[in-house]
């Protein structure tokens, strides 16, 4: 447990802007003036706020998958074609380099990564990579858990690592995963697809960027799920999933980078 003391400063809406006088007038902490005809109130003091927030869950991996990232950065070769990133469903992709031959391929995907602690890891994760694109999978901000992010708030911490992404390697083509329906985390299915829907129309305009449906290829013809491409968690895909995968996303990354 972090417990950071903060010192908040509460800003009021002047008079004028709002079309009448506040209900209360503070005192002690600044006071009201005239300016070109508009009250404008001036902050004098500060209010000090005790808050404490747990953030240990940022680094609950950090002993296990995210050092292992560590150790395999000291020893990989760091040039490769794509970099593979996200969460387990990234890091379980035991046959990546095989399904994705001639391609040069660097799995760093960590089992149980969010989208806020990939961020907080982002420099581990990608460490002194030099990759010609990037494959981008993560779903657990909407896995059903106390933490849940809403998809609005998701996707606009995927468009900010976009823009990391961009800043750092401004030649490399990002390819997005969409988040895949799954039998364990049915209670969130609306939640995906709205999280699906937003990311394919922002891929749409976005420079570099291209929204991969891995889902669709894992449906039924009614829309339901087929768990014949899914582990026994019924969360993870396995082997027959991959393999759909990796008939989606292989011709796009050679044609891509031209191999």
């Amino acid at each position: 447990m972090k417990r950071l003391a903060l010192f908040v400063v509460v800003l009021l809406a002047c008079a004028s802007c709002c079309g009448g006088k506040p209900a209360t007038e503070p005192t002690g902490v600044g006071a009201v003036e005239q300016h070109e005809g508009r009250d404008v109130y001036h902050i004098s003091a500060s209010l000090p706020v005790d808050y404490t927030e747990d953030m240990e869950w940022v680094l609950r991996y950090d002993k296990n998958d995210v050092e292992e990232l560590r150790q395999r950065a000291a020893t990989e070769d760091k040039e490769c074609d794509v970099l593979f990133f996200g969460s387990s469903s990234i890091r379980l992709w035991k046959s990546l380099q095989e399904d994705m031959a001639p391609l040069k391929v660097v799995n760093r995907g960590y089992g149980g990564a969010m989208l806020r602690d990939i961020h907080y890891n982002y420099e581990t994760v990608l460490a002194e990579y030099r990759p010609k694109a990037f494959v981008f999978y993560c779903d657990n901000d909407l896995g059903g858990f106390d933490r849940d992010l809403q998809p609005t708030q998701l996707f606009d911490l995927y468009r900010l690592l976009v823009e990391r992404l961009k800043a750092d390697y401004p030649d490399c083509p990002i390819y997005i995963l969409s988040i895949k329906f799954n039998e364990n985390r049915v209670a969130k299915r609306e939640d995906h697809r709205l999280f699906n829907t937003l990311m394919e129309d922002y891929a749409k305009w976005a420079d570099g960027v291209t929204f991969v449906d891995v889902n669709s290829p894992l449906l039924r013809a009614d829309g339901s799920v087929d768990n014949g491409y899914f582990e026994s968690d019924l969360l993870h895909v396995n082997r027959k999933g991959y393999a759909v995968w990796t008939s989606v996303l292989k011709p796009m990354l050679r044609a891509q980078l031209g191999k």
